[in-house]
Formats: C-alpha cells, structure tokens, sequence
C-alpha cells in the first residue's frame, strides 16, 4: 500500500502484454519516493523515469500523469527561485490534453502559471507587470483552493499547489465567506512528506526548524539554504553573517542560474563591505536579469566605494536611462561621483534631479555639500538642516560640520562655532559607539572570521578618522568663538583640540593669541 495518497500501479504479473516491465515498475516506485522527498533534483530524477517510462505506448498512459505532476512540481521550483520556468510550464500544458477529462490538467495548469515567481529574483517592473497580468485569478483563490483539496491528482501534489498560490498571494483581499489569512505559523502535520513540509517552511517567512528538519531527512534538498539563508543575511550587519556564506556557497553551487541566489550573494557579499565579491554576482544577477533594479543600484555603490569611478558613472547613467524605480538613488550617486571629480555644476544637476524625487538624509546632505563648494549659501543652509532633521540626523556629523562652513564663508562667527561645536560632539559620541562596537564584536567568537577581521579593521578605521574629525571640530569651533569675542569657549575648547598632536602647531599658535599674545 502506497502513504501520502499515492494511488498504486497494476503489474499483470506473468501476462506477455503486461503494460509495465518488473524493472520499469521498481523503477516507478522509487521516482513516486523521490517526489515526495522533494528537492528539486529528486523531481528532476524522477521526471526523467517517468519520462523513459512514458515512451513505451502500452505504458504511457498508466504514467502520464504522474509526470505531468512532476512537470508542475518543477514549475513551480524553478518560479520559488525566480529561475526561468517556461521549459518546464510548456511541458505541462502540452501533456494536459492526454489526461483523462475528470483530472481538469488544464485547470492546474492555469492555477500554476498564475503563481509568481520570487520577487528577490526579478525586477521590480516584471514583477508588477505580472501581478497585473494575473490579477483576475485573485479573487478565484479561494475557489480553487477548494477545488484543489479534494482534486484528482496526488493528494502531497494537490498540497503544495494549494500552498503555493495561497503563500504567493497572503496580502490578497478576502472575500465575505473566505478564511481569513492563516497564521504566519502553519502547522506542519505529523506525516506531511519532505515535499509538503518544505513548502510550509518557507511559505509566510522562513522557518529554519522546519527547512533544517526537511534537509536532514534529505540531504539533496539544497534549496532549503536558500530561504534559510535570506533569514541570516537580513542579520548579517548586526549579528555577523552567522551560517549565511556556508549557505549561500552551497545553494549557489547547484543553482547558478538563480537571480535570487546570485542576488542575494552579491548583496550578503555588499553588507559585510566585501564590494569585490559583490560585483560578481552583481554581474552574474544583471547577466540573467539586466533590468534588475536593485543589483544595478548595488552595482553602482560598489563601484563607487571602489573608487572605479568611471565606472559608477557610467552604470548610475545606465539606471537613469532605464528610469529605474529607484532612479532617484541613481541620480545621487552619479552626483556623488560627480562632486567626487569636483564637477559642482554637473552634480547640482543631478543632486537637484534626486531632490526631485525623494527626499532623506543622504540627499539633503549631499545637496548642503555640492552648494556650498559652488558658495551657494542659503540654499546650502536650508538643505543641511533639513538634513539634520528627525531621528535620522541625529548622527549626522557631515551635515553639523558643512553647516560650520557655510558660516564661516559667511564670516558670522558664532554660528559657525556653535555649528563645529555641535559637530565636536557628534563625532565624540560617534568615537564612543564604534569603541563599544569594536569592543562587542572582539569578543564574539560566534561570528564569521573574514567578516570579524573586515569589521574590527572598519571600526579602529572609524574611531580614528572621527576622533580626528573631532578634535578638528574642537579647533575651528575655539578659533571661530575666538573671532567673535567668546573667549571662554574659545579656551575650553582649543584645550580639547590640543588632545590630537597633529594640531599642535596650531593650537599653540591659537592659543598665544588667547593669551593676549598677538
């Protein structure tokens, strides 16, 4: 007796016209086991079986269908890795006329082609693009879930189509007499096969006690790393990168030809700062999906923290040209690039273009910059204290520093000290929680060891440059209250210059003239 409503193949045992060979029948047997195991090289495997099986005419028609489910189990993989599917949809519907009338092939056919695949993995346009295409099968999900509960086919089969346009499709609006959406939880039942079970794991967020027990019961379902792998990237800055390269290594090595994967490697690869990496799979990303709006913008911000900045020009040119989604994130890179090169006017341009577009921090920051090296001064000042505004300017050294010298180019003393003052003490606090994250991430011996030796380099890196930026703070801010007459500050604070011995000329110097000594 066959488990998991798997119906069972007559052998006429001794009859010479018997429709399936002893061979073929054991054969069969283990192709139905690698179905429900589940990985998409077990469907593969047990595809080509049916397939073999299937050109024998007496045999064809007791395994048709079997690899007409194995056909849609494939399609809708190679949609959950945003791989190219049609091979494998095209096969399904060319075998649906030669099912019996009662299993409706062509229904499963529609239902599987209306699932879309993995946003990770596409551009944002195509995926929109198809959301639209299939918005009237919507409403009809309910219905054929229905339907799909007590259908003809295999009941594991029927389960994981039932998942997948129910997964696909959470945040869809419920009708009056629909369940409401399932909890992000769903109960995996006690004899729910590797393939079923895989489906849940991954369906509402990834659950790695779930995927963890599906790849141990298979050691083939590398898929599993995938999602597992989206949970410990989304960590990696925080918590280090944790299982998520070993995963990624693994996942990439039978499924190169997934944008998702290569994607989310190139971006794993960016948030640990390792842009070289990075840009390969960029690359890999772009070469399958050239409109894929996100790796272009990474591409472009590896490109320029790599000083390739040519380069960055020409690949933030390209988004432009595109009209990406995320064009204003294109228009402030190339200004960046472009103010880089002290090109003021052709970054205005695109500064202003950003500004059109969207407005946060790092454009308002950008922006005070560009127009203040162009000594445009009122809309400099109103740019950065936009900048400086809300929770996210909180940090914002740059823009506290830049404001320092747009006063001072206004020769209003005060305000300009006021400005380096506020900036002294925005680095100083900056000093003291990259020496708390230094000190945090030295002692963790959980974390990847590439990824522990980039961020304690970044961050002795940080300490130092913003101690400097700090005590330069301190300087301007002492000599500019010095110009204005605040002497008392001025005082105060060239003492806190004096900590760093690279101005140590100028301190003395400032200070003889505090002194009342020139």
């Amino acid at each position: 007796m066959r488990h998991h409503g798997l119906a069972v193949l007559v052998l006429c045992v001794g009859c010479a016209s018997a429709p399936i060979k002893k061979p073929d029948l054991l054969a069969l047997d283990q192709a139905d086991a690698l179905v429900l195991q589940g990985c998409y090289d077990c469907l593969i495997e047990a595809r080509a079986t049916y397939a073999r099986v299937a050109t024998v005419a007496q045999s064809r028609p007791l395994v048709v269908t079997r690899l007409f489910e194995t056909e849609i189990l494939i399609t809708l993989r190679e949609k959950e890795l945003a791989m190219d599917f049609r091979a494998a949809l095209g096969r399904a519907r060319t075998l649906a006329p030669e099912l019996p009338p009662a299993i409706e092939a062509a229904r499963y056919v529609a239902i599987v082609e209306a699932v879309p695949s993995d946003d990770l993995g596409l551009p944002r346009a195509e995926s929109l693009a198809f959301r639209r295409q299939h918005a009237s099968f919507v409403p009809t999900i309910g219905a054929e879930m229905t339907w799909l509960a007590t259908g003809a086919l295999r009941a594991p089969v029927r389960q994981y189509v039932s998942l997948a346009i129910d997964c696909m499709y959470l945040t869809r609006a419920r009708l009056p007499g629909q369940p409401p959406r399932p909890s992000a939880r769903r109960d995996v039942p006690p004899d729910a096969p590797p393939l079923v079970a895989y489906r849940i794991g991954m369906c509402d967020s990834p659950r790695p006690e779930v995927l963890t027990k599906v790849r141990d019961a298979v050691p083939k379902f590398v898929e599993t790393e995938f999602f597992m792998a989206r949970l410990d990237v989304a960590m990696a800055q925080q918590s280090g990168s944790g299982k998520a390269r070993d995963r990624l290594v693994a996942v990439y090595a039978r499924f190169a030809t997934s944008p998702s994967v290569t994607y989310l490697s190139a971006n794993f690869n960016q948030l640990l700062g390792d842009c070289r990496e990075a840009l390969r799979f960029y690359d890999e990303t772009l070469a399958q999906k050239p409109l894929h709006e996100n790796a272009l913008l990474g591409r472009t911000v590896c490109l320029t923290f790599l000083k390739r900045t040519d380069e960055a020009l020409a690949a933030a040119t390209r988004m432009i040209d595109l009209q990406t989604h995320n064009v204003d994130e294109a228009f402030y890179w190339r200004a960046w690039n472009r103010h880089f090169l002290k090109e003021l006017d052709l970054a205005r341009q695109d500064i202003e273009a950003a500004k059109a577009r969207a407005s946060n921090m790092q454009i308002h920051t950008l922006a005070g910059m560009i127009e203040h090296d162009q000594d445009d001064l009122g809309p400099a000042e109103r740019d950065l204290v936009a900048a400086k505004a809300g929770d996210a300017g909180a940090k914002n050294c740059t823009a506290r520093w830049y404001l320092g010298l747009v006063d001072m180019k206004r020769t209003r003393w005060a305000a300009s000290a006021a400005h380096f003052e506020d900036a002294m003490a925005c680095y100083e606090q900056s000093v003291r929680e990259h020496q708390v994250a230094l000190k945090a991430i030295e002692l963790n011996k959980e974390i990847d060891a590439a990824f522990k030796a980039r961020q304690i380099a970044g961050f002795q890196t940080a300490i130092v440059e913003d101690a400097k930026q700090q005590y330069a703070a301190a300087f301007n801010a002492a000599n500019h209250y010095a110009r204005g007459g605040v002497l008392p500050k001025a005082k105060a604070l060239v003492e806190i210059a004096a900590k760093d011995p690279g101005l140590a000329d100028r301190v003395a110097e400032l200070r003889k003239i505090l002194g009342g000594g020139g």
